[in-house]
């Protein structure tokens, strides 16, 4: 399995930490950029890009995460649009937290999907404000949107998403471990 995680200038580390960590134990994790460029997280971790989106293979992604940052460092991404446009039509799972599901609005597939956000909706085209979930993590199919403070669950729900988890104990021990700080 491999796990894409797209990594921009000013992303949001701390909101995929804890789903890279949880997918690694199924998947290989490749960060993924718009160039070859290093960036530098909101919390100052620099990161290189293992592969740039023009280079990845689609049909070879089994999900592609977004962390929240600020969306308009991004810009207009048409690349970034038609990877997700694509990896939907495929019903791949794809993620997105925080302020990231502005991607998804801007890629134009959140229509009749429910989603949470950090971000105001109001300030983007593509948010239809009767789907907007006032929860932590929204799960649509295979579509995952959560709020910044919900990386915890966002992580977990993902791993329920993509089927990571050996069994019930599995499952309920990763929720003690990262949920509740119990180790036992």
């Amino acid at each position: 399995m491999k796990t894409y995680i797209f990594i921009y200038e000013g992303f949001a580390h701390f909101e995929v930490v804890i789903t890279s960590l949880i997918q690694k134990s199924a998947s290989e994790i490749i960060t993924v950029g718009l160039d070859h460029k290093m960036v530098t997280s909101i919390e100052g971790f620099q990161t290189v890009p293992h592969v740039v989106l023009s280079e990845v293979d689609l049909d070879q992604v089994d999900l592609f995460v977004i962390p929240g940052g600020d969306p308009h460092v991004l810009g207009d991404q048409e690349a970034l649009y038609t990877c997700l446009r694509y990896l939907d039509k495929k019903k791949t799972p794809i993620a997105a937290i925080c302020a990231g599901p502005v991607q998804f609005a801007k890629a134009g597939i959140l229509k009749d999907r429910n989603y949470t956000t950090s971000a105001d909706i109001k300030a983007y085209d593509g948010f239809e404000a009767g789907h907007y979930m006032k929860q932590g993590v929204v799960v649509d199919n295979h579509m995952i949107t959560a709020k910044g403070s919900s990386y915890v669950d966002f992580a977990i729900e993902i791993g329920k998403v993509l089927d990571v988890y050996e069994n019930e104990e599995d499952l309920k021990e990763t929720i003690n471990f990262y949920k509740y700080f119990q180790e036992d």
